[in-house]
């Protein structure tokens, strides 16, 4: 059973992993403006921390990613949006 202090950890870790999610999408992506997240996440054995969201106000534009947080990266994500130029060989500091 998971005590009351293990679950302000697990949102604490949630929170930080949105957080770099932002970051990473902004920074990597053409024309995000604002990003919301679901209430939604997955927390896999190894510790990432799947968040899923949308951007830009519409529920349309969705989008998923993992945060590793040993590495503080974004590990993997799904995006239908543009990657800017100077990011696509690769991912640009966030």
């Amino acid at each position: 059973m998971k005590s009351m202090n293990d679950k302000n950890v697990q949102a604490e870790e949630i929170k930080i992993a949105q957080e770099r999610m932002e970051k990473f999408i902004k920074a990597n992506y053409e024309g995000i403006h604002n990003v919301t997240f679901k209430g939604k996440y997955e927390i896999d054995p190894m510790g990432g921390i799947e968040v899923f969201g949308y951007y830009n106000g519409d529920t349309s534009n969705k989008f998923d990613g993992i945060y590793d947080k040993a590495n503080d990266k974004i590990m993997g994500h799904s995006i239908g949006a543009v990657r800017k130029k100077e990011c696509r060989d690769k991912d640009c500091d966030y």
